[in-house]
């Protein structure tokens, strides 16, 4: 299988402004190469999706298509006419291949924030979806509204936890580093184990492969890809708990000045690390200095 992580990472995105023939274009082609139909079915007029497309006034992907519901999808078929009074159906494989597209450019818009333009999407990764990742019994719910999933995390999560900075322990001195890093990191584990999901707050601020156990790089800008969160509206409000709780035991002037520096984005992953890597490099300069003398 591809490496899908990076499939979505390049995946091309909308400008703020679609126009109408970009918007027309990502329809033809998403049918196309996703779909199968050909090009000249299409400008013949004779395939029975794209009649059923013209009678609906359905001309485009974002503006048209993804606003019908799943059902509205599988109700399609071409109307009787005096000319043809018994047009050919539509064949339900297609209807469910549009339905699959539509949940797919949902599902990945989702991921990365905004609108997919599907005037590239790649059909490794629609298949992917449709084989791996794809629910049929499932209703399909708008890339900007968050998922029933996401919903009752965030409500679970405001009901259970009791913000109380106290559990922790406070770090004020650098020599203390190591038993606060341990304390901090067994609090957060015993929040876990109570349903809190807090561990993930500590985890790597990149994405990690999982068979290498290194940063992923970005092929394109040579960076670390960030981490990304599946529920991305609870891990906000988790952030913003816990970023509290560091606010609060980090007195040290360095771990002060490493939380203020993040405030505007709250991000406790890029704390944790940045803490661990500029203690771990002073302990390393320590001892080095040691064994000089």
């Amino acid at each position: 299988m591809a490496d899908i992580p990076g499939i979505i990472a390049k995946l091309d995105v909308c400008p703020d402004v679609v126009t109408p023939p970009a918007d027309k274009q990502m329809l033809q082609l998403a049918i196309r190469n996703l779909v199968g139909i050909s090009d000249a079915n299409h400008v013949a007029r004779t395939n029975p999706l794209w009649m059923a497309f013209a009678e609906m006034g359905i001309r485009s992907f974002l503006g048209d298509l993804i606003t019908l519901t799943e059902h509205g999808i599988m109700d399609l078929q071409v109307q009787p006419t005096r000319a043809e009074p018994h047009p050919d159906p539509i064949p339900i494989m297609w209807k469910r291949r549009m339905v699959i597209i539509v949940a797919a450019c949902h599902n990945y818009s989702r991921l990365r924030g905004t609108s997919i333009d599907m005037r590239r999407f790649p059909v490794r990764l629609y298949d992917h979806f449709r084989i791996s990742l794809y629910r049929h019994d499932e209703t399909i719910v708008p890339w900007q509204v968050e998922l029933p999933s996401q919903v009752n995390a965030k409500a679970s999560f405001l009901k259970s936890i009791k913000p109380n900075s106290k559990e922790y322990k406070v770090s004020r001195d650098d020599k203390s580093w190591l038993p606060f890093r341990e304390a901090l990191k067994t609090t957060v584990m015993s929040h876990n184990f109570m349903s809190h999901n807090l561990l993930a707050m500590i985890l790597p601020a990149f994405e990690v492969d999982p068979n290498t156990n290194e940063f992923v790089i970005d092929p394109l800008s040579g960076e670390k890809i960030l981490y990304e969160p599946d529920n991305q509206g609870l891990d906000e409000i988790q952030r913003t708990w816990f970023f509290k709780a560091l606010v609060d035991v980090c007195q040290t002037p360095v771990a002060k000045k490493i939380v203020n520096q993040n405030r505007d984005t709250m991000d406790t992953r890029k704390v944790w690390y940045e803490l661990c890597k500029h203690y771990q490099n002073s302990m390393s300069s320590t001892m080095r200095s040691q064994e000089l003398l």
